[in-house]
């Protein structure tokens, strides 16, 4: 009978690797907050407001969550911390879900899913929306209230904050500044809203 003859270090070694390799480091989804409760209403108003798609700038519209690293012009792009949706399209879901709830008790419905319009559009740009390394996130947006042809209202929304060096703190500051854009936006928008009248252009820095 042969004996069986023990396995060398070097072999080993080689499976463990090889074992190693097959398993990956787990893929993180991410989506961002608006932090508002569920909305009840016993009847929609007769005013509405549609969201159009919020539109992102090339390098944000990536599944990877991207930051910013040795100053301003080289980028981080996360292979394991991915938007569980397009950021342009979760960025249109806060912004919706803030409006509706300072707006629909003031007689205003807001629309942010689909195609359907409303009596009046909100169009949103980010220009930016990201953090860097030393772990500061900011925001910058653009946005126009029309109704039809006519242009009520336009204006540049600029804000950052601190939010530390992990992946969730940086989405948690990434929706507060968002949740902040609608506080704001609702507060320049309702007096528009309920008049219809033309208005200055609005800078929101």
């Amino acid at each position: 009978m042969n004996s069986l003859r023990p396995l060398s270090p070097l072999l080993i070694l080689l499976a463990l690797l090889l074992t190693a390799c097959g398993r990956s480091a787990p893929t993180h989804f991410y989506v961002l907050d608006s932090g508002q409760p569920p909305l009840a209403a016993d009847s929609l108003p007769a005013t509405s407001l549609s969201i159009a798609p919020v539109s992102v700038p090339d390098y944000l519209d990536r599944s990877g969550l991207v930051r910013r690293s040795e100053g301003r012009s080289r980028l981080q792009v996360s292979e394991l911390d991915i938007w569980a949706e397009p950021l342009g399209q979760g960025s249109r879901r806060v912004l919706g879900e803030v409006l509706a709830a300072r707006l629909l008790p003031r007689g205003v419905n807001v629309i942010f899913a689909g195609d359907q319009t409303g009596d009046f559009e909100l169009t949103v740009a980010l220009e930016r929306l990201d953090g860097d390394t030393p772990g500061r996130v900011r925001l910058q947006a653009r946005w126009q209230l029309r109704r039809g042809d006519s242009l009520l209202g336009r204006g540049l929304y600029a804000a950052d904050e601190d939010a530390g060096n992990t992946t969730a703190s940086l989405v948690d500051a990434q929706s507060r500044l968002l949740q902040g854009l609608g506080d704001h936006l609702a507060g320049l928008l309702l007096p528009r809203l309920q008049t219809g009248r033309q208005g200055p252009a609005i800078s929101g820095i």
